[in-house]
């Protein structure tokens, strides 16, 4: 298995004029620099997917600044699961991590007025600046301010809800390098994963 360190920094927040933004802002833009792993399991399978341990570490960051890990449960005949949740300051905040496709944001946005509507304070939806995949970079956290300024403008989802779900971008730098992940990055370790495999 081919496994490459990688760090988060560049963290920007959004909408920066909410009550999500006020309350939260102190914790997360504390996190640049945070350490994860990407990892290609079988460069076979789904042609060479990598997968990474971003969301624990992702977490863990997050109650080392003062949080506190919080099991939010859902009915069950609500059929969803939020990545993790936290609590901090009295507020309990639900997280979705959107690692890889932009066209599921709007529906963790969705899913962000369900925690919200089922007693969460906050909605956090973690989204990457520099998602690298074979035709190029996907900036996802602002794919994910253009589909939240749409709801704002057109109606799509309550206003004070609305208010209460804030956008973390970051971006992912190779730990060895300390440059951005790019196709190149990407490119290099599949090849690397084959050729382990031979």
């Amino acid at each position: 298995m081919i496994r490459c360190n990688a760090y988060c920094s560049s963290i920007e927040l959004y909408p920066t004029d909410s009550l999500a933004h006020e309350t939260l802002k102190k914790i997360l833009l504390g996190l640049d620099g945070f350490e994860f792993e990407f990892q290609i399991p079988n460069p076979g399978t789904n042609q060479g997917q990598m997968t990474s341990d971003f969301d624990g570490k992702f977490e863990q960051a997050i109650l080392s600044r003062g949080a506190s890990s919080h099991v939010f449960d859902l009915p069950p005949d609500v059929p969803q699961q939020l990545d993790f949740a936290f609590q901090y300051n009295d507020n309990i905040v639900a997280v979705e991590v959107e690692k890889t496709n932009r066209e599921k944001i709007l529906r963790d946005v969705l899913k962000a007025h369900m925690y919200l509507h089922f007693g969460a304070d906050f909605a956090l939806l973690a989204l990457p600046k520099n998602y690298a995949h074979r035709h190029g970079i996907w900036n996802l956290y602002e794919f994910g301010k253009q589909r939240l300024r749409e709801c704002q403008t057109y109606g799509f989802g309550n206003k004070e809800r609305l208010d209460r779900i804030i956008l973390l971008g970051f971006e992912e730098f190779d730990a060895q390098t300390r440059k951005p992940l790019d196709v190149s990055w990407r490119a290099k370790m599949r090849q690397m994963a084959k050729d382990e495999q031979r």
